[in-house]
C-alpha cells in the first residue's frame, strides 16, 4: 500500500504514462512506450525515480535497436481491481541479440537471465522467460538492467512482454516456445536428413577406402549443416547458451573450410597450391584469433560476421578455382558438379547481402530458410553426381584390373616356359610378385650344346610399365642364340639402350655346362650363391645405360646355385628390420619355395624371385 501511494504521489512529477492492464486472467501485453537510458546506475530500480527525462522507445518494435554495454528500461503499469488471487508473474520477450538481464518489481529483485558480468560468454540468446511479480500492488515499475553485445546470429523480432497470473505466463511460456518451434520446424527435419547424410558420408570410407572425397565431403557438410542450426534456431532447440554457439560456429567454420578444400583437392585430383593454403591458414588463424578475443570479453558487431561470411564464400569459391582449373584430367571437370556449387553460393551472397541492408524479420527467416534449401538441393545433387564419378572410377578400375590380370597371364606364361631340365641338372624357379604384374623375371634356355643358360633379373620401377619391360627383355633372349652370357648380356644391352625410359635393368646369366663347369657374367644384380657362400663376380654396369659397355665371366665349379632378386634380402618385417644378405647366405642351400616362403614370411615389400640349380650327383 505503501509502494503504490509513493507511486500514484510520484506519477505527476514524473510525468510518465502507464501502461492499462485490464485482465490479468489472460497474459496481458506490456506493449507501448518504455522509458529507456544507456549506462548502469543501481538507482534505476528504484520505482521513485525520475525517469521522464529518459528517451521513450517502442516496444516490442524496439527491442532490437540497441547498441552494445548496458541498457536500462523502465514502464509504469497500473493493473486491474479484479486480480486473480493466485501469485502473478512477469514473462520478458527479449531484447537485442545477445543478452544478458535483471528484472525488478517496484524495486526488487525478480530474477536474472545470463550473468551480466560474464561479457560475451556470459550471455543468452533471447528466449521468452517468465519472472515472478511479488505482491498484488495496482501501481508498480517494471524495470530491467539489460547488457547487450553484438553477435555472431542476426537480429530478428521477439514476443512482447506480458503480465498474468503464473500459470497463465507459464501456458504462454510454452506456447511461444512451440510456436518458435515449428517455425523452424522445415529446417530443424531438413537439418536431421543433412546430419545422417553427412555422418553417412563421413563413415563411407571404412567400407570404401578407395574413395576418399565422401569423407572429406562429409566432413563439409556436418560443418555447413552445424553452421546453419548455430545460425538460424539455436534457441529452439535449447541452445541459448552465446559459449555454446559461439564455439559451435567456430568449429563449423573450421570444418567447412578444411572439409571443402579436402574434397575439393580429391576431387579434382589436384594439389594444394600455395594460394589455397595461404587461404587456408589465414581463415583458421582469423576464426582462432576471433574466438580469442571475444572469450577474454570483446565484442564483433553483426555487421561484421555477415561480411566476414561473404568473404569466406569468396575464399571458398578461390580455393574451388584454383584446384578445378589445375585438375590434370579433363574427364573430372564435371560441369554439373561446376553449376550446383555456383548456384549453392549465389544463394549464400544474395542472402547474407540483403542481411547487411534489411534486418527485418521476414528477410532473416526467409534467408535462413532459403541456405538451408539451398544446402539440402546441393547436397543432393551432389551426391548424385559424385556416385555417377565413382560409378565411372570404378569402372575404370575394373577394366584396369582386368588388363592387369591379362597381362599377369601373359608375363606368367613367359616366365614359366621352361626346358627339360636334363640328365645333370635341376631347375626350380619361383616367383611372387609384389602386385599383379612385376618387374622381376628368369629365363631357362636350352642351348644347342646341351648346356643351360640361367637368367635373373629385375628392371627398375614397378607396375605395368616394369611388366612391359620384362616382355622386352623375354623377346630379345629367346631370340638371343649365343651360348656365352658375356655375349648374351651385350645383347640384352644393345637391345635395351635407349629404350627403358629412363631405367635399367639388372641381370646375373649362368651356363651350366654338363662337365661341371659354370659361366657367369653379371649386369649389376645381385652375386649368386655356390654351395652356401656367395660368389666373387667380376662386377658389371646395368644393362640399358651404356650401350658399348662389356660383361666378363667368370668361371666357377659347384654343385648347389641359388639365384635371388632384390626382393628376398631387401624383405621388412614390422619392427623394419630387413631380411638381409646373411640370412639369405644361411638358408641358400634350401630349395627356391623354402627360401621365397620364408622372404615373404617375414614382410615382402617387392617382387621375390628365386631360382635354385642343383646337379644330380
Amino acid at each position: 500500500m505503501r509502494t503504490a501511494l509513493l507511486l500514484a504521489l510520484m506519477a505527476p512529477v514524473c510525468g510518465a504514462q502507464a501502461i492499462e492492464v485490464e485482465s490479468l486472467f489472460q497474459p496481458a501485453p506490456l506493449s507501448g512506450l518504455w522509458k529507456h537510458h544507456a549506462g548502469d546506475d543501481p538507482r534505476w530500480a528504484d520505482p521513485a525515480f525520475d525517469d521522464s527525462a529518459w528517451p521513450s522507445v517502442r516496444i516490442p518494435e524496439g527491442a532490437t535497436q540497441l547498441v552494445d554495454g548496458f541498457r536500462w528500461f523502465r514502464v509504469r503499469i497500473r493493473l486491474p481491481e479484479n486480480m486473480p488471487k493466485e501469485p502473478l508473474a512477469l514473462l520478458i520477450g527479449g531484447f537485442g541479440a545477445s543478452q544478458a538481464y535483471e528484472v525488478f518489481w517496484n524495486g526488487r529483485r525478480a530474477g536474472t537471465m545470463g550473468e551480466l558480468d560474464g561479457g560475451m560468454w556470459g550471455q543468452r540468446i533471447p528466449v521468452p522467460k517468465a519472472f515472478p511479480a511479488p505482491g498484488h500492488d495496482r501501481d508498480a515499475v517494471v524495470a530491467i538492467r539489460l547488457r547487450t553485445a553484438s553477435s555472431r546470429l542476426i537480429f530478428r523480432a521477439h514476443p512482447a512482454s506480458s503480465i498474468g497470473s503464473s500459470e497463465a505466463i507459464r501456458e504462454r511460456v510454452e506456447a511461444l516456445r512451440g510456436e518458435r518451434l515449428r517455425s523452424v520446424l522445415p529446417q530443424v527435419l531438413i537439418a536431421a536428413s543433412l546430419l545422417l547424410s553427412g555422418l553417412l558420408f563421413l563413415l563411407l570410407p571404412l567400407w570404401r577406402p578407395d574413395a576418399p572425397e565422401y569423407f572429406w565431403f562429409g566432413l563439409w557438410l556436418l560443418s555447413a549443416n552445424g553452421l546453419r542450426v548455430f545460425q538460424a534456431y539455436p534457441d529452439a532447440i535449447g541452445l541459448e547458451g552465446t559459449l555454446v554457439v559461439n564455439w559451435g560456429l567456430t568449429i563449423a567454420s573450421l570444418g567447412i573450410f578444411v572439409g571443402w578444400f579436402g574434397w575439393m583437392r580429391t576431387l579434382f585430383l589436384g594439389r594444394m597450391t600455395r594460394v589455397v593454403w595461404l587461404v587456408l591458414a589465414a581463415f583458421v588463424a582469423l576464426m582462432l584469433g576471433i574466438s580469442a578475443f571475444e572469450m577474454a570479453g570483446g565484442t564483433v558487431s553483426t555487421s561484421f560476421w555477415l561480411g566476414f561470411s561473404i568473404l569466406a564464400n569468396c575464399a571458398l569459391i578461390l580455393g574451388y578455382y584454383e584446384l578445378s582449373r589445375r585438375t590434370s584430367r579433363a574427364v573430372d571437370r564435371m560441369p554439373a558438379i561446376h553449376i550446383a556449387i555456383l548456384v549453392y553460393f549465389a544463394v549464400n551472397f544474395v542472402t547474407y547481402g540483403a542481411l547487411l541492408f534489411w534486418r527485418t524479420d521476414a528477410v532473416v527467416t526467409q534467408g535462413a530458410l532459403a541456405r538451408t534449401v539451398s544446402l539440402l538441393l546441393f547436397t543432393f545433387a551432389i551426391t548424385i553426381l559424385m556416385n555417377q564419378r565413382s560409378a565411372r572410377l570404378l569402372g575404370e578400375r575394373q577394366r584396369l584390373s582386368g588388363e592387369l590380370a591379362s597381362a599377369a597371364e601373359v608375363q606368367s606364361l613367359l616366365l614359366t616356359s621352361l626346358p627339360t631340365a636334363g640328365d645333370f641338372c635341376r631347375i626350380e624357379p619361383v616367383y611372387l610378385p609384389a602386385s599383379e604384374v612385376g618387374g622381376d623375371f628368369y629365363q631357362v634356355l636350352e642351348r644347342a650344346d646341351g648346356s643351360r643358360l640361367v637368367l635373373v633379373g629385375d628392371v627398375s620401377g614397378k607396375g605395368l610399365k616394369a611388366a612391359m619391360l620384362v616382355s622386352v627383355v623375354v623377346g630379345i633372349l629367346r631370340n638371343e642364340k649365343s651360348a656365352s652370357p658375356g655375349a648374351v648380356l651385350r645383347a640384352l644391352n644393345q637391345g635395351l639402350a635407349g629404350h627403358t625410359g629412363g631405367g635399367f635393368v639388372t641381370c646375373c646369366c649362368a651356363r651350366f655346362d654338363r662337365d661341371g663347369a659354370v659361366t657367369i657374367a653379371n649386369a649389376g644384380h645381385l652375386a649368386p650363391y655356390c654351395d652356401g657362400r656367395e660368389l666373387e663376380l667380376a662386377p658389371g654396369l646395368p644393362l640399358g645405360i651404356v650401350a658399348e659397355a662389356e660383361y666378363p665371366e667368370t668361371i666357377v665349379h659347384g654343385t648347389s646355385f641359388t639365384f635371388i632378386s632384390d626382393g628376398v634380402v631387401e624383405a621388412e618385417n614390422a619392427r623394419r628390420e630387413l631380411f638381409g644378405f646373411e640370412r639369405t647366405r644361411e638358408i641358400s642351400t634350401k630349395s627356391a619355395r623354402e627360401i621365397a616362403e620364408a622372404a615373404k614370411a617375414w614382410g615382402q615389400t617387392d617382387d621375390i624371385t628365386v631360382v635354385t640349380v642343383r646337379r644330380k650327383a
